[in-house]
């Protein structure tokens, strides 16, 4: 989904929940077994309890795009004939108001989802709001023409036991020992079907989210929608490109290159915010072999580089900005010595070999401080 069209749906769920009839869930304990089944009646619900599901079911719908919020297509067969397609499309035809297709959708996360063996909590949503689509040409809003769009949320969330605490009793005027019970923590998983696209439902595709960068679940993934190509967390995406870059050029990959390909790389980013068309940004492979050649790499490096990604990333031919640098800073790593500096002064960093050792520069300003104490730097006056 776009950022407008994630911030549309966002706003349907509001604090006071008023466009849910209906919070339903079920409670799995460490074993896999289920605790509980929940339908929580939203006007039973008072304003402390809207406020803190709301905020729960828009954390599904937060994060970094492809990062945490990663769109999963069905194939046009997937969605004729499986039944992963078809049980989510129950669920949605439904308003999620049918028990066994909500028991259907429990067991197949109970059977995939194990949470190390913590509990957890499955939290369903609904939602039926009127959408005004685009004209026959698709080029203007029409006021007359209205489809209706139902969507369902699925929140897993994590359940932790509270430590206890000194709370104040303000009848006795002092402190009293007090424990809270079992705590539900914000999603660690979830997903939405179906997104909203350009006006409309597309029932072609769902937004998962993970909470964690580095492990987004891929058994849960397989299990409810059958995905032919699991999606790559981004942590794994920049683990794999980094390894691509070092094992391809061996002595090639030096600390000009990988500055400047970082600079390259933030440059596009910043460029990409102005564009409203782009929802993330991507830098192409056929760019970071140019940025390779320029920087005098071989074309056996360049050549083994492009194999070796091309493995990697199962033949992808670009790749997510967000998800394979640090946009906010650049460190650098030995095993003595860790330098973090702003991304925009990676550039300055250089590397100078004296005495027959190698050493990382570091520009030095006006103010140095060790440990917090300010010292004195001495400069050549020429």
């Amino acid at each position: 989904m776009t950022p407008e069209d994630i911030r549309r749906i966002r706003k349907r769920i509001d604090s006071t929940l008023e466009n849910f009839s209906s919070i339903y869930g079920c409670y799995v304990n460490g074993a896999g077994d289920t605790v509980a089944e929940m339908e929580i009646p939203v006007l039973g619900m008072d304003t402390e309890e809207k406020e803190m599901y709301a905020a729960t079911l828009k954390k599904v719908l937060s994060g970094t795009q492809e990062r945490n919020l990663i769109d999963i297509e069905f194939t046009p067969d997937q969605v004729d004939k499986s039944d992963e397609h078809r049980l989510l499309m129950a669920l949605k035809d439904a308003s999620l108001k049918d028990p066994n297709m909500r028991e259907l959708l429990y067991q197949r996360i109970k059977e995939s989802f194990h949470n190390d063996g913590d509990s957890y909590v499955i939290l369903l949503a609904s939602d039926t709001y009127d959408l005004k689509t685009k004209d026959v040409r698709g080029e203007e809003w029409s006021e007359e023409s209205v489809e209706q769009f139902t969507y369902f949320i699925c929140a897993i969330c994590p359940v932790k036991s509270s430590k206890a605490a000194l709370q104040y009793d303000a009848e006795e005027q002092e402190f009293r020992g007090i424990s809270t019970g079992t705590l539900l923590a914000a999603p660690a998983l979830g997903f939405m079907f179906p997104v909203l696209d350009d006006g409309g439902a597309d029932i072609y595709r769902v937004s998962y989210y993970s909470k964690s960068s580095s492990d987004i679940h891929d058994e849960l993934i397989e299990a409810l929608f059958a995905s032919e190509q699991l999606p790559m967390a981004a942590d794994v995406q920049k683990e794999a490109f980094n390894t691509s870059l070092a094992d391809a050029l061996g002595k090639e990959c030096s600390l000009d290159l990988v500055t400047a390909l970082q600079a390259r790389m933030s440059v596009i980013a910043e460029e990409s915010k102005d564009d409203e068309t782009v929802t993330v940004p991507v830098i192409a492979l056929e760019d970071v072999e140019d940025l390779l050649a320029d920087r005098g790499v071989s074309e056996e490096g360049i050549g083994e580089f492009r194999k070796t990604v091309e493995e990697r990333f199962d033949g992808a031919s670009d790749f997510n900005i967000n998800n394979i640098i640090q946009k906010k800073k650049f460190e650098v790593k030995t095993p003595e010595t860790r330098i973090v500096t702003e991304a925009d002064n990676a550039l300055r960093l250089k590397t100078k070999t004296i005495d027959g050792v190698t050493y990382i520069l570091v520009p030095v300003g006006e103010t140095v401080t060790v440990n917090g104490v300010e010292i004195a730097v001495e400069f050549d006056e020429e």
